[in-house]
């Protein structure tokens, strides 16, 4: 057991866990396996236990159970983020290899010229890297819900309509053009089922998105469109953060077990090719969801 690792990450959390004693020795164990799965994924890039145990407390969901949310959360990628935020040696150039790749296949839905994308890109880099002086690296918000590639997604996509609407000539962005199937493959039958799936995907992603209350689509507007934070969310509603977060999951989960239940009446997919598309969607969401509730597009 890593002791400092276990002792930062209690000190941190504070009184917003009454976490029981016979708790504590599995979340310490818990924290020593994250912690060495999160290094072996980014061995290049060091972060101390205590700093990282902090960053990781500061993330994690203020109801619940702190050990069965690490469980949830995806750590290596939080490692990654925190090194970029703390400026640790060899993490840009981790984030540069292997989330910023990502980025240009988000901005090309809004506009696939080499210039705009290149500009995007540029923009999006300083943001989530360096932050604009008045705010931090934007990396730093990254809560660990779901991939680094797809919160640099998200980012990339806030950036690009944004830069969009500053051009009063542009045309508008065409939302079903932002909801492709998210498969990418280079095998001709996977393509051939790209093909056949796009429109089935389209209306069933719409109609499960419809289907959300009006708290739950202005909560997730909000929060992915609008970049408003958690926090601030539930001071306009007056709850706890916590219950925010819920909100935010919860919409996300209809919104992929409504597209899921509608594909599965529409499509008549083998089991294995049905899996992997909803597979790519859940990872892909919240860059989905981003693209269709901007409701200035």
């Amino acid at each position: 057991m890593d002791e400092a690792l276990h002792t930062s990450f209690v000190a941190a959390v504070g009184d917003a866990y009454p976490i029981a004693p016979d708790a504590l020795a599995r979340l310490a164990d818990a924290l020593t396996e994250r912690l060495a799965e999160a290094r072996e994924a980014w061995p290049g890039v060091s972060v101390s236990g205590a700093a990282f145990a902090a960053y990781l407390a500061d993330r994690v969901p203020d109801d619940g159970d702190p050990g069965a949310a690490l469980g949830e959360m995806r750590v290596a990628d939080l490692y990654l983020a925190c090194a970029c935020t703390l400026g640790a040696e060899g993490a840009a150039e981790a984030f540069e290899k292997h989330v910023m790749p990502a980025v240009p296949k988000a901005v090309a839905r809004i506009d696939g010229s080499t210039q705009f994308v290149e500009e995007v890109v540029s923009n999006v880099r300083v943001k989530l890297l360096i932050g604009d002086g008045e705010r931090p690296p934007r990396v730093a918000s990254y809560l660990g819900r779901g991939p680094l590639t797809a919160f640099a997604q998200v980012v990339a996509l806030r950036e690009a309509q944004s830069i969009k609407r500053r051009g009063s000539k542009e045309e508008p962005v065409d939302r079903d053009s932002l909801l492709e199937v998210p498969l990418e493959t280079d095998d001709p039958e996977l393509a051939q089922l790209k093909a056949e799936v796009q429109g089935p995907f389209q209306r069933a992603f719409r109609e499960a998105l419809a289907e959300l209350s009006p708290r739950d689509r202005t909560v997730l507007r909000l929060y992915l469109v609008e970049d408003v934070g958690s926090e601030t969310i539930a001071r306009m509603y007056n709850v706890h953060r916590a219950t925010v977060a819920r909100w935010v999951a919860d919409g996300r989960d209809a919104v992929l077990k409504g597209t899921r239940k509608r594909l599965m009446k529409d499509l008549a997919l083998a089991r294995s090719s049905f899996d992997s598309l909803i597979g790519k969607l859940a990872t892909q969401l919240d860059v989905s969801l981003a693209s269709f509730l901007d409701e200035r597009t």
